[in-house]
């Protein structure tokens, strides 16, 4: 006879599920498990974890699996170390994400989603004083881009960019669909100070077409035009940000 303890959390912009397995042919031990969840609370903060207790034969991660195939599709760790650094990273948000979840709302030209991803930026670093996303923010010629961005969407020129999510996720307590990408933005670390600055800035810039937005970015003394040089690419720092947005009215 063997105790199992499996935590479960979903990657839900990858569509993946990790597990951290803990097994005895003994009682489980409860100091081993308090260190597990005093770990998560310190480093992750608070994450919706699935916990399940159960016994099957033999302490193997197959014996689960043969036992009920809900786990089948599970990556699994007996490391707390391993399981902490993927919950972790798993919260962190990318321009990528931010920008998915934007398209998700309605669609917008590639341009007109840059300009809309530095003001979500810029938002949120005033309200927060931490980073949205760790992707640089460069000075090119029309306005602050995200390059990863826009190497990812440059292909759709100055037409708006047609995404659509195929996938939905519906709450088990609640007949309510989410997309991924609204999930995605919602558990990272700070979603909800996220979801809220992606909101109001949609609310005051999303009527706005591309090169009124363009404008906008090349006021005078403002961050864009403190870093921009011809073909450089040179990166518009937090502090620009700051110094500019943090009186901007």
């Amino acid at each position: 006879m063997a105790f199992h303890f499996i935590a479960i959390v979903s990657d839900f912009s990858g569509g993946r599920r990790y597990g951290w397995h803990y097994a005895s042919n003994q009682e489980l031990d409860k100091e081993r498990i308090k260190l597990f969840m005093t770990r998560m609370e310190k480093e992750c903060g608070h994450v919706q974890i699935g916990i399940h207790k159960l016994i099957t034969d033999d302490t193997t991660w197959d014996s689960v699996v043969k036992m009920d195939s809900f786990f089948d599709d599970v990556i699994i760790t007996n490391k707390i170390e391993d399981f902490v650094e993927v919950v972790s990273n798993d919260q962190q948000l990318s321009a990528y994400d931010v920008a998915k979840f934007i398209l998700s709302l309605y669609p917008v030209s590639h341009l007109k989603l840059q300009k809309l991803l530095y003001y979500i930026y810029a938002e949120f670093l005033i309200r927060t004083g931490s980073k949205l996303f760790k992707d640089p923010i460069v000075a090119f010629k029309y306005g602050p881009v995200v390059e990863d961005v826009f190497f990812r969407y440059k292909i759709h020129g100055s037409s708006q960019i047609d995404y659509k999510e195929d996938e939905t996720f519906l709450l088990r307590t609640q007949e309510v669909a989410f997309t991924p990408s609204l999930i995605k933005v919602w558990t990272s670390e700070h979603g909800t100070a996220a979801i809220e600055c992606i909101k109001d800035v949609l609310l005051q810039y999303g009527d706005l077409d591309a090169f009124n937005l363009v404008n906008k970015t090349h006021q005078t003394n403002g961050p864009w035009e403190r870093a921009y040089r011809e073909g450089q690419n040179c990166e518009i720092t937090d502090e620009l940000i700051i110094q500019y947005h943090q009186y901007a009215t």
